[in-house]
């Protein structure tokens, strides 16, 4: 059975298709590693700001340089791994990760602290960018749903991972051991390294590419090629639903979880364990979702997630500008219900999409650009939430994600395709017809 757009797919049967799930596993490693570096941070922080005495502008930059490092290779890694190949750069993502979470665990000093953040965020935008490219490469049209949401659920699982390291750690307050446990993964993806095998539809590319003998043929893509009528509708819609699964305000929620955690009357001391139970229905949605989207398709699982997030977004919001009756339990309710709503649709969902939008030539430039808008927003995002807070207030902040979730719904009803099941070829016919 052919591989998407790959010429000559991976064998699919007995034990070649064993090899290739488990290459697909071993690549889903980094998105663990970089769900882990993400997510460690928060709970260290509590520890290494007062260590190191750090300023709220010196606290704020050792998370935004993290996302800064991550659109940086996000840009730039699709057009290495058009050089390269897949396998090499997942590589160099998983020996990044190791050496951004060691110098972290080990730095004397504020300087090397934050070299050590923008490293991972270097390997965390090859991974967010290029992993789903290779699990998309690597997979039949049939199972490529399942495949392609390895990305989320490694991402999930390294969120959940770093919650519970977080929270044991946490009554030592020792936050080097809290960075240097990812080394853990680091070392386990070394060991699996081998398994990685190579994208046919990169070997493929390299084989037209050769015979050819023309660098500007099919075994390579000029980042001007996105911007042809036949790839534009593609690039739109893939960056569209990046910037969307950011701007509806996630990471902003995540952040004020401990607030809203507190107006249900529960104490709110031990924020990270909170944030355990969170990163636990994140995880298990994320599996829900993967046992819908090659059955529902990907069109009816975004909408019903969109959708979802902004009907819980606007009691949310309401909880925070008027004294409702029961609000606090209207609260609580409200933020799992965000989260799961998020998990089954638009955190895993999205990144399948772009995988499978663009033309198999132009498909690792094309999610590299997507991925850089994604970390882009995420960064404004995180940079002015605060400041919304500050000007507009908790629940028109809310209101005002809600809105941009309505504004999401709309584009999907109106522009995203449905690919489940479809060739390039009939996917590419369906993104124009939008």
């Amino acid at each position: 059975m052919s591989g998407p757009g790959s010429g000559a797919g991976p064998d699919r049967s007995g034990a070649g298709a064993k090899v290739w799930v488990w290459a697909g596993v071993t690549a889903a490693l980094t998105c663990v590693l970089y769900g882990y570096s993400s997510g460690i941070v928060a709970g260290a922080q509590l520890f290494y700001v007062p260590h190191f005495g750090l300023s709220t502008t010196q606290q704020s930059f050792a998370v935004s340089s993290f996302l800064l490092g991550a659109a940086l290779s996000a840009l730039t890694s699709g057009r290495i791994s058009d050089r390269i190949g897949r396998r090499r750069i997942l590589l160099l993502s998983g020996l990044l990760f190791g050496v951004g979470l060691l110098a972290c665990a080990l730095a004397p000093g504020f300087a090397l602290f934050l070299a050590g953040r923008i490293v991972q965020g270097l390997a965390a935008g090859i991974a967010s960018a290029l992993v789903p490219v290779y699990l998309s490469e690597i997979s039949d049209a049939r199972n490529r749903g399942r495949m392609g949401l390895l990305n989320q659920l490694g991402l999930t699982l390294g969120l959940l991972l770093s919650y519970v390291v977080a929270l044991v750690l946490s009554a030592s307050g020792d936050w080097r051991w809290m960075f240097g446990a990812g080394a853990v993964g680091v070392v386990l993806f070394l060991l699996l390294s081998p398994t990685l095998r190579e994208s046919p539809a990169w070997h493929h590319k390299r084989r037209v590419a050769d015979r050819t003998g023309s660098a500007d043929d099919e075994g390579r893509a000029s980042v001007t090629d996105l911007f042809t009528s036949a790839v534009r509708p593609a690039l739109i819609t893939g960056a569209a639903l990046c910037a969307l699964q950011q701007l509806c305000g996630i990471n902003a929620v995540l952040y004020f979880a401990p607030t809203i955690i507190k107006t249900t009357g529960l104490s709110a001391s031990n924020s990270i364990l909170y944030s355990v139970f969170i990163g636990a229905l994140n995880l298990l949605m994320t599996f829900v979702s993967a046992r819908l989207v090659d059955r529902w398709g990907r069109r009816p699982l975004l909408l019903l997630s969109v959708g979802g997030m902004f009907v819980t977004l606007v009691p949310l919001g309401a909880c925070f500008v008027w004294d409702v009756s029961g609000q606090s339990v209207i609260a609580l309710v409200c933020l799992l219900g965000y989260v799961a709503f998020f998990a089954i649709g638009a955190g895993p969902v999205i990144w399948l999409l772009v995988s499978e939008l663009f033309p198999p030539r132009v498909r690792a430039r094309g999610a590299s650009l997507c991925t850089a808008v994604n970390w882009v927003c995420n960064f404004l995002v995180n940079q002015f939430f605060l400041h919304l807070v500050q000007s507009l207030g908790e629940g028109q902040t809310f209101w005002l994600f809600a809105a941009l979730c309505l504004l999401g719904l709309v584009f999907i009803a109106r522009k995203v395709p449905e690919t489940r099941g479809r060739t390039d070829a009939e996917i590419a016919d369906a993104v124009h017809r939008l």
